[in-house]
């Protein structure tokens, strides 16, 4: 979807402030969420709602396993990008979603690849901030496919094209640069979808051992 450009900042940008600031903030969002579980689970058992108290166990132990993987990342100031993102930008609701525990130290080029991931939430966030009136989502999943980590990025919402095309090519120049490959993308009718790749160096060592050499 096309929108023209509106120079409109967004209302929550915090994400440059002082570290212990960002920190705090943190710490109040997550005693407000599970401030607000607490009541939740005391109004079911205080109207004797006991068939909801189940479910609810089970997204919160949902949330607190996603967080767990989220803080298992390796990369500190990439964790505290994420975990303040949801915490601070309204304007674009994020779902971090990883079905194992995956260690970004353990790539071949770890801080690349976490720069790259804010950049991505970078660029959907501005998309998101200048389209205030919409709602706007974005689904992130890490996942390991062989012997690559795969990113893929799922924004729904409206969208610049010019702008996003301008986003993936400097990306794709990033990465060239840095002998990755280019970015996979599909933009569609309010949804675009991105996937990024990464190596493992254990693949890269293996390659590079050669006994007979």
């Amino acid at each position: 979807m096309t929108l023209e450009p509106q120079g409109r900042t967004s209302i929550t940008d915090h994400l440059n402030d002082d570290p212990d600031q960002r920190i705090l903030r943190l710490f109040n969002h997550y005693r407000h969420d599970w401030m607000n579980d607490i009541q939740i689970l005391m109004g079911y058992v205080q109207l004797k709602k006991y068939d909801k108290l189940s479910p609810l166990m089970e997204k919160i132990k949902a949330k607190v396993q996603q967080e767990s993987y989220i803080s298992k990342l390796g990369i500190p100031h990439l964790i505290l990008h994420l975990l303040t993102f949801q915490a601070e930008v309204k304007e674009l609701a994020l779902d971090i979603r990883l079905e194992e525990e995956v260690h970004l130290s353990e790539l071949e080029h770890p801080e690349a690849s976490a720069e790259e991931i804010i950049a991505v939430l970078d660029a959907f966030k501005e998309e998101a901030t200048a389209s205030m009136e919409d709602e706007s989502f974005l689904v992130l999943r890490l996942s390991r496919e062989g012997q690559r980590l795969l990113l893929t990025a799922v924004y729904e919402g409206a969208y610049i094209n010019e702008r996003i095309a301008q986003k993936e090519a400097q990306l794709n120049a990033k990465r060239l640069a840095e002998g990755s490959s280019k970015l996979e993308a599909q933009n569609g009718e309010r949804k675009i979808v991105w996937k990024l790749y990464w190596t493992y160096a254990d693949v890269i060592h293996k390659e590079g051992d050669c006994d007979v050499c």
